[in-house]
C-alpha cells in the first residue's frame, strides 16, 4: 500500500479502532436488549467480520453466519446423544468440515463451522440455550458490521461531495 509523506500510516488502524469499539459496543447492548445471556457473542461477530470495505464486510458476515448455520445444525442433531469429550468433539467437527466442503463452502465458511461446533458441543450443555444465543448474537454482531460500514461509507462519500 502506497502512502503520501505526509499522511499519517496509523489513520487506517484508528478508524478500525473506532469501528470496532463502536460495533462491539452497539452490538453486546442490543443483544443483552434482545434477551441473550452470551451477549459477548455479537462483538465477536463484529470484530471478525470488519474488513476493510464494506464488500469484503458484507462476505465475511455472509460466511460467519452460514458457517454458524451449519455447526449449529450438526452440533444440535448429533450432540445431544453424545458426552462431551475430545474424540465426540473431533468427530463432529470431522463430520461439520465435510459436510461444509461438500456444500463447496470455502475455508473461511470451514473455519466457522468447527468453532461454532467446538462452543454449541461445550456449552450447549451447561445453559440449554447457548445454540439459540450463538445464532442471534451472530445476527446481531454482523449486521452491526454491515451498518458501521455502511454510514462510515456515506459519511466519506458525504465529506468528499462537500471538499469538491
Amino acid at each position: 500500500m502506497k502512502t503520501n509523506k505526509h499522511e499519517n500510516p496509523n489513520k487506517n488502524f484508528s478508524i478500525l479502532i473506532w469501528k470496532i469499539a463502536i460495533g462491539s459496543t452497539l452490538s453486546w447492548e442490543l443483544s443483552k436488549l434482545l434477551g441473550s445471556d452470551h451477549p459477548y457473542l455479537a462483538p465477536l461477530s463484529v470484530i471478525l467480520c470488519l474488513q476493510s470495505t464494506i464488500d469484503k464486510t458484507v462476505q465475511q458476515s455472509i460466511q460467519r453466519v452460514i458457517g454458524t448455520m451449519i455447526g449449529i445444525s450438526v452440533t444440535v442433531l448429533i450432540a445431544r446423544h453424545m458426552s462431551i469429550n475430545g474424540w465426540n468433539l473431533g468427530l463432529l467437527i470431522l463430520l461439520g468440515c465435510y459436510i461444509t466442503q461438500w456444500l463447496k463452502f470455502n475455508k473461511t465458511v470451514i473455519y466457522q463451522v468447527a468453532l461454532t461446533i467446538l462452543f454449541v458441543f461445550v456449552l450447549e450443555h451447561q445453559t440449554k440455550h447457548y445454540a439459540i444465543d450463538r445464532m442471534t448474537d451472530t445476527l446481531v454482531g454482523v449486521i452491526i458490521a454491515v451498518l458501521i460500514q455502511f454510514v462510515w461509507f456515506r459519511l466519506i462519500l458525504k465529506r468528499k461531495q462537500q471538499a469538491q
